[in-house]
C-alpha cells in the first residue's frame, strides 16, 4: 500500500524520521511543480537520491528545505546502486545545520528579500563558463523567489551558495526585479536549465532585441512602399 502525502501536512524531514524508525523499504517520490525526484531507502536508510540534473546527499539536502511539495512512498524489492554511503539521522542533522548557517547568513544580509531574475543573452552565453554552485543557484532563478529563498533550496552550504548569488551578480547573469507587472515568456536554453518561469531581460544587446530591430526595419520598408504607391 502505497504512503501519500504532502510536506504542508508532514516535513521532508519529519517522513524521513518515520521511514528510519520502521525500517522502510521502497522508493520515495518527491514532487514540486515540474521538479521530482525518487530517493530509494533501504531499511529505513536513504540509500540513493536521483533527480533530472542532481543526485546523492546534496539533493536531499536541498529537498529538506522544500516547504510545499507531494509525495508517495511504495514498497519495492529492486535492487538500489547506492549514492548516499551517510546515515538518515546524519543527513536530517546536515541539513537543519545547513539552515542554521542560513538563518545566521539572512542576519547579516540586509537584501536577502531582493527578488531576482535571469538577464537571457548572458545566461544564453556564459551558462558552461560559470562554477558549479552558481549554476545551481542560476536553476532557481526565476523573478519570483527571493534571494534567502533561493539560498535555502540551493542544497548548498548558505556561505557557499551566497557566494555564488554575488557571482551571478557582478557578472550581470541575474539583476534585481522588483516589478509588479504580470510575468513575461519563459527563457528557452536548449535543455540547460530547468523551466524559468518569470520575467526575462530582453535587453538591446540580447538576440531577441536585434529580431525586434529587424521587425521594425520591415514594417518601415513596407511603409516607405505604401507611401510611394500613393504618391503614384
Amino acid at each position: 500500500m502505497a504512503l501519500i502525502g504532502t510536506f504542508e501536512d508532514v516535513s521532508f524531514a519529519e517522513l524521513l524520521q518515520m521511514l528510519n524508525v520502521g525500517h522502510k523499504t521502497g522508493r520515495l517520490t518527491v514532487q514540486r511543480g515540474g521538479e521530482s525526484a525518487a530517493l530509494y531507502i533501504t531499511a529505513g536508510q536513504v540509500a540513493r537520491a536521483v533527480s533530472r540534473r542532481e543526485r546523492g546527499p546534496d539533493l536531499v539536502y536541498r529537498i529538506l528545505g522544500w516547504e510545499t511539495g507531494e509525495f508517495s512512498f511504495e514498497r519495492t524489492d529492486e535492487p538500489v546502486m547506492r549514492n548516499i554511503s551517510e546515515s538518515t539521522e546524519a543527513l536530517i542533522l546536515e541539513g537543519m545545520k545547513r539552515f542554521d548557517e542560513w538563518e545566521r547568513v539572512e542576519t547579516q544580509m540586509p537584501n536577502m528579500h531582493v527578488v531576482v531574475r535571469q538577464c537571457a543573452f548572458a545566461v544564453n552565453e556564459r551558462f558552461d563558463e560559470l562554477t558549479l554552485p552558481a549554476q545551481v543557484v542560476l536553476r532557481l532563478v526565476d523573478a519570483r523567489r527571493d534571494v534567502a529563498t533561493i539560498i535555502r533550496e540551493s542544497g548548498l552550504e548558505p556561505v557557499e551558495a551566497l557566494k555564488a548569488v554575488t557571482e551571478l551578480l557582478a557578472e550581470g547573469i541575474v539583476e534585481e526585479w522588483n516589478a509588479a507587472q504580470p510575468m513575461g515568456d519563459v527563457l528557452a536554453t536548449n535543455g540547460q536549465l530547468p523551466e524559468a518561469t518569470g520575467a526575462i531581460d530582453f535587453r538591446s544587446s540580447s538576440y531577441f532585441a536585434s529580431k525586434q530591430r529587424l521587425s521594425e526595419r520591415k514594417e518601415a520598408v513596407v511603409h516607405r512602399s505604401t507611401e510611394d504607391k500613393d504618391c503614384d
